[in-house]
C-alpha cells in the first residue's frame, strides 16, 4: 500500500490489533502530520492509512479496560472502526487527538477562559485557558500563540486556592510540580478538564481541601521544592531561545545533586525545574558553535545557547549520569520521535527490540542501512539492550546470533569508502555502544574474527576528521569496551578487552596527542572529559585492578611525559573535568616512580594547582555527595603534592602547621 502524500511520522506505537477474522497480530499504529498510518512491524509495510479528514473519533474502548481503542473512521461514505490494544494507551491518544482540529468532526465547543497566570516572578500575567481534546492549553491573549501545553497525561491533580480568589493549581509531572491559575468560570473549567482527560482514558485526581497561596509558595516545585534540590554545584551563563520570547531571556542554568533549573541572573529566583532523571538525551548542534538542546523523557526540548558550551555539556552529561541515569547521551541531531516505537519515557518490549535486531541482517523494505541504525537507536536505550540474554525454552529466540549479525553489519560498514557523513558515522557508534554495552556484545569485541580490526579503523577513520560530535561517540564506545557496562559480567572478559586496546601504543599515542592538543587550546571539552574517563578505566582505582600491569606502566610513562598540560585541568570551568584530571594525577603520583611524582609536584607548585586545591580541600562545605568527593579528591592530593617536597612544605608552613598536611594524606589513605 502507498503511504500518505508527505506524510510524516511524527509518534509510533507498538499496539496489537484485534480483528473479528484474523484475531490478534501486532502493527505499527503512527501518528503522522497529515493523517494515521499502520505498518507491518517486520516489514515496515504501510497496511492501513487514514488521512485526518477521514476520522471521526478515537478513544478508549471502555473505561474497565485499560489498553484497549477503538478508532472510528469512514470508508466509503460508511462509518467503520477498528479496535486496538497498547499499554501506552493514553499517551497514543494524546497523540492523535492533538489533531482533532482535522478530523471530519471537528470540536464544536472548545472551552476558552480569560484567566491569569502566577509567575515565577510573583506577578499576574493574563492569559487566555483553552481546554482541547488532549491538553490544556495556556495561550497568549493577544496573539493566541500557545505558551504552554499541559497534556492530561502529565496532570496528577487539580486543587482549589482558598486565599486566592478564582485560584486553582494544576498539579503536573511525576514530581508534582504546581502552576497556579485564577478565572472566573472556575467550576465549568474544572469541569471540562475533567471531562476532555476521561475521553483518554486518565483520571485527574481532586484534592477536596483547597491549598493557601502559602502552601503554593512552599511547594511550587514539588517534590523538588527543598533546599537540597536548589541549591547549586554549578552554573552556566545561557541564552534561552523560546517560542514565548522574540529574543533569547538570559538565564542562569544551575546543577544541583538531583536537579537541573533556571533561575533569572537579575533576582536568582528559579523560573523553572526538571529532575537529572527526567534528561534523555542532549544535543550539541553541529553547525552553531553555541547552541544546544536538552531532550526530556516527556517529549519537551529546552534550546539554549552559551559561549561554553562544551563545559556546559561534560559538566551536564556527568551530572546526570550521577544522579543513575544512564541512558543520557550527546548527539548532533534531535530525536526521531517517528521511528520509535513507543513514548520515551517507557522501555519498549522485548519483540521491538529483536525486530530492530533482525533489520541490521534483513532490511525492511531495501531501506537504507543508515535508516535502519537510526531506528535502533531510537527504540535501544544507550545503555545496551534491556532483553539481550537467550531465554529458555524450545523455540527461544537466539540473542546471541542476533546481536552479534547487528555487530558485524556495523562494523563491516566502511565509512570512508560509503563517504557517510558525520551524523551518520557518529550514529554508527551510538549504535555500537548499545550492542558493547550487553554481555554478549563485549565478549564479541576480542572473539569474532576481525572485528577489533575493523573497530580499530573505524575509530582511526574517526579521529580524521577532526570532528567533536564523532570523536566524542568514537571514544564513549572505547570506554564501554574498557569498563562492562552490564551485570553480571566476567573479570577475566574485561582484562582480554583492555589488553587488545592498550597494547597498540600507536594508537593510544594518537589519543593523547589529540588530548594535550584540545587541552592546550582549551577546546573540545566533551573530547577530553570522555578521554579522562579512558584514562580513568586505565589507570585509576578500582578499575585498574583489570589493567596489564605491563600496559599500565607504558600508558602512565606516556601520559607523565605530557604532564604540564593536565595541570591547566585544574582551572577548567566543567567539574566533570577538574574531577577526572584530579583522578589522572592520583594514579601518577600514586603508581608511578619516584622521579613521575617528583616532576608532578613541581608541576603542581609552578602551575598554580596545589593553592586551588588547598582552597577546595580546606572551604568546601555542603552535604552533596559529589562536592564532598571532590574535598576528598582535593585533600589527597594537597597531602601527594606536599609530601617530603621541601619547596612546598616551605611554602605552606607558615600558613598552617605542616603536620596537619601529613595526618590529611594519612587519614585519606585510609578512607579511601
Amino acid at each position: 500500500m502507498i503511504p500518505l502524500l508527505e506524510n510524516e511520522d511524527l509518534a509510533c506505537f507498538y499496539v496489537t490489533k484485534h480483528s473479528p477474522w484474523k484475531g490478534k497480530y501486532k502493527r505499527v499504529f503512527s501518528v503522522g502530520s497529515f493523517g494515521v498510518t499502520t505498518y507491518n512491524p517486520s516489514s515496515l509495510e504501510v497496511t492501513n492509512k487514514w488521512l485526518y479528514s477521514e476520522l471521526v473519533d478515537i478513544q478508549p474502548a471502555s473505561s474497565a479496560n485499560r489498553t484497549e481503542f477503538i478508532l472510528t473512521f469512514k470508508k466509503d461514505k460508511k462509518i467503520d472502526s477498528m479496535r486496538f490494544s497498547t499499554e501506552c494507551r493514553s499517551s497514543l491518544l494524546t497523540s492523535v487527538l492533538a489533531c482533532k482540529y482535522m478530523f471530519s468532526d471537528k470540536p464544536k465547543d472548545i472551552l476558552k477562559c480569560q484567566s491569569y497566570k502566577h509567575h515565577w516572578s510573583d506577578t499576574k500575567l493574563p492569559v487566555v485557558l483553552e481546554v482541547t481534546a488532549s491538553s490544556l492549553n495556556q495561550l497568549d491573549p493577544a496573539t493566541n500563540v500557545v505558551l504552554a501545553s499541559y497534556s492530561y497525561i502529565d496532570i496528577k491533580g487539580f486543587s482549589e486556592v482558598k486565599d486566592y480568589p478564582g485560584g486553582f493549581v494544576i498539579i503536573c509531572e511525576e514530581f508534582s510540580r504546581m502552576h497556579l491559575f485564577s478565572c472566573d468560570n472556575l467550576i465549568e473549567l474544572k469541569s471540562k478538564i475533567l471531562e476532555s482527560a476521561s475521553n483518554i482514558g486518565v483520571t485527574i485526581r481532586v484534592i477536596k481541601e483547597p491549598v493557601t497561596i502559602q502552601e503554593f509558595n512552599n511547594q511550587r516545585l514539588g517534590n523538588y521544592s527543598g533546599d537540597e534540590h536548589i541549591t547549586s554545584i554549578s552554573e552556566f551563563s545561557v541564552h534561552k531561545i523560546s517560542h514565548r520570547h522574540q529574543d533569547a531571556q538570559r538565564r542562569i542554568l544551575c546543577l544541583t545533586e538531583s536537579c537541573i533549573l533556571e533561575r533569572d541572573p537579575q533576582t536568582y529566583s528559579v523560573c523553572t525545574l526538571r529532575p537529572l532523571s527526567d534528561v534523555f538525551a542532549l544535543i550539541r548542534n553541529k553547525d552553531n558553535p553555541q547552541l544546544f538542546s536538552i531532550e526530556y523523557v516527556n517529549g519537551d526540548s529546552r534550546n539554549y545557547t552559551t559561549s561554553d558550551r562544551d563545559s556546559l555539556l561534560a559538566t551536564l552529561l556527568d551530572a546526570v549520569r550521577g544522579s543513575g541515569n544512564h541512558d543520557v547521551h550527546v548527539k548532533m541531531q534531535s530525536t526521531s520521535r517517528g521511528k520509535r516505537w513507543g513514548p520515551l519515557i517507557q522501555p519498549l518490549e522485548q519483540e521491538v527490540e529483536s525486530l530492530h535486531l533482525k533489520f541490521f541482517q534483513q532490511r525492511p523494505g531495501n531501506r537504507s542501512l543508515n535508516e535502519i541504525i537510526d531506528r535502533f537507536n531510537a527504540n535501544v536505550p544507550y545503555s545496551g539492550l534491556i532483553h539481550s540474554v537467550t531465554q529458555e525454552g524450545i523455540f527461544a529466540e537466539n540473542k546471541e546470533k542476533l546481536i552479534n549479525n547487528a555487530i558485524q553489519a556495523l562494523s563491516n560498514e566502511d565509512s570512508e569508502a560509503t563517504n557517510c557523513s558525520n551524523k551518520e558515522l557518529e550514529a554508527q557508534f551510538h549504535a555500537l555502544r548499545r550492542l558493547f554495552a550487553s554481555k554478549i556484545g563485549f565478549t564479541a569485541f576480542t572473539v569474532m574474527q576481525g572485528l577489533k580490526e575493523n573497530i580499530g579503523k573505524k575509530v582511526i577513520s574517526a579521529l580524521r576528521r577532526n570532528d567533536d560530535n564523532v570523536t566524542h561517540a568514537a571514544i564513549d564506545m572505547i570506554c564501554c569496551l574498557m569498563h562492562p557496562m552490564h551485570y553480571d559480567y566476567e573479570i577475566r572478559q574485561e582484562q582480554i578487552n583492555k589488553a587488545s586496546i592498550l597494547s597498540n601504543k600507536v594508537f593510544l599515542s594518537k589519543l593523547l596527542d589529540m588530548w594535550i592538543t584540545h587541552i592546550n587550546r582549551g577546546t573540545a571539552a566533551l573530547v577530553v572529559s570522555s578521554l579522562l574517563d579512558f584514562l580513568t578505566f586505565a589507570l585509576c582505582i578500582p578499575y585498574s585492578e583489570t589493567t596489564d600491569g605491563k600496559d599500565f606502566d607504558n600508558l602512565l610513562r606516556m601520559v607523565a611525559e605530557r604532564g604540564r598540560p593536565i595541570f591547566k585541568l585544574f582551572q577548567h570551568t566543567s567539574l566533570a573535568v577538574v574531577k577526572g584530571a584530579g583522578l589522572v594525577m592520583r594514579a601518577l603520583i600514586e603508581e608511578g616512580e619516584s622521579s613521575i611524582a617528583l616532576k608532578m609536584q613541581n608541576l603542581a607548585l609552578s602551575e598554580g594547582a596545589l593553592p586551588k586545591h588547598l582552597l577546595t580541600s580546606l572551604f568546601t562545605q555542603g552535604s552533596d555527595s559529589r562536592l564532598l568527593a571532590h574535598r576528598k579528591l582535593s585533600r589527597h592530593l594537597v597531602g601527594l603534592w606536599v609530601n617530603d617536597h621541601s619547596i612546598s612544605m616551605a611554602l605552606l608552613k607558615p600558613s598552617r602547621p605542616i603536620i596537619l598536611f601529613k595526618l590529611n594524606r594519612k587519614s585519606t589513605r585510609i578512607c579511601s
